[in-house]
């Protein structure tokens, strides 16, 4: 990451900025996708590094925001392509934060429910399996 642009915001930074734009995407992209490992059982320890991983990538974000003008904009939207800049930027801070959140409230909420329900099964399983004959009749 560069120095701040200009108030002229130049061709050059302009395309600086969407570069950096598009790297801070795919680097969001990833950090969700890595987040599966996470749906198979709660582990508060993977939590707490995908968190940080998390907050890693938002101070990426918001130094790109102040070096390139995308979180405060102000009157330097007059270009076509920063607005959509601008957008696409405030567009990934919210994703990130509505899929943290949601992922937050699976691991407290929903994961353990599907843990408890899991176990529930597999002892089932183990009952039915006893009462079943060679032949397939239930004892």
């Amino acid at each position: 990451m560069g120095p701040k642009v200009s108030e002229q915001f130049t061709a050059v930074e302009l395309q600086s900025c969407q570069e950096e734009l598009h790297d801070i995407s795919l680097a969001l992209e990833k950090h969700l996708e890595s987040a599966y490992h996470l749906l198979r059982g709660y582990a508060s320890d993977e939590a707490g590094r995908w968190g940080e991983e998390g907050e890693v990538w938002r101070r990426r974000w918001l130094v790109l925001g102040e070096r390139c003008r995308l979180g405060n904009p102000g009157p330097l939207t007059a270009h076509k392509e920063l607005e959509s800049m601008v957008s696409a930027y405030q567009e990934l801070g919210s994703i990130q934060t509505t899929y943290s959140r949601e992922l937050l409230r699976f691991g407290k909420d929903l994961a353990p429910r599907l843990d408890r329900l899991k176990r529930h099964l597999d002892h089932l399983g183990v009952l039915v399996s006893a009462k079943s004959t060679a032949t397939g009749e239930i004892r």
